[in-house]
């Protein structure tokens, strides 16, 4: 956990003097170190093991979100939506676990929520962008392969 702290500030920092990039890698950084040590971190302390994970993927969709890069924002918060559900299922969960991975997902869908009314028709051009971007790849590649 110390070393996702760290790596939180750190990003916290590069976020906060407009290092967006910097913050979206020691963000990912700290989520790994989350997703690393999260089944024994869970173990000892569910709700900072799931605040851990939470905080990061949102982190990371903000600063994207700041970087103008809106489809990888919207991953983010997909992203922690799976990483939830991934848990949720787990046989061996009591109760209050349960509750807390419920409640950190009903918030990331909130969060999720206001993303998606502010932002929805820059990922949708966005996401156009990509898919011609792949389309034309496909064509070239195509185009090629014939030659």
């Amino acid at each position: 956990m110390q070393n996702w702290e760290r790596l939180t500030r750190q990003a916290n920092r590069a976020y906060s003097n407009h290092a967006f990039s910097d913050a979206v890698e020691l963000n990912q950084q700290a989520l790994t170190q989350a997703e690393m040590s999260f089944d024994d971190d869970f173990y000892r302390d569910a709700e900072s093991a799931v605040a851990a994970a939470a905080v990061s993927f949102l982190n990371i969709a903000e600063s994207y979100t700041a970087l103008g890069d809106f489809v990888s924002a919207n991953t983010q918060y997909e992203n922690a939506v799976n990483f939830l559900q991934a848990i949720i299922v787990r046989p061996d969960l009591d109760g209050e676990q349960r509750g807390l991975i419920m409640r950190t997902a009903t918030h990331i869908r909130f969060e999720w929520e206001l993303f998606s009314q502010s932002y929805s028709k820059h990922v949708s051009t966005q996401s156009k962008v990509l898919m011609q971007a792949l389309s034309n790849a496909v064509s070239s590649s195509e185009t090629m392969v014939h030659h």
